[in-house]
């Protein structure tokens, strides 16, 4: 797990969660606002997206959110499921 990735990570999610933690539905609601084509899967372009939507103008390179992604993606398919998302908001707010 690289950890700038994971960093950048945590950051966009402090971000959207103003550092409480969130119930599983804030955390459905923040998944949906990813998965802007709604194919229940986060790649990099929707992670880009919305970091460009939440004002992070750094880090907008794909390659830079691609490895943002390898930091969570436990079952290799380059992207993240909700599954992983959830994961990956316990491993930042517990």
């Amino acid at each position: 797990m690289e950890i700038y990735a994971k960093k950048d990570v945590e950051v966009v999610m402090t971000s959207l969660f103003e550092e409480k933690e969130p119930g599983l539905d804030e955390v459905k609601e923040a998944f949906d606002v990813f998965d802007e084509n709604r194919d229940g899967f986060l790649d990099a372009r929707e992670i880009q997206r919305v970091l460009y939507n939440l004002g992070f103008k750094d880090g907008l390179e794909i390659e830079r959110c691609k490895r943002m992604i390898d930091a969570f993606d436990d079952n290799g398919d380059g992207r993240i499921d909700f599954k992983e998302f959830v994961k990956l908001m316990e491993n930042m707010f517990c």
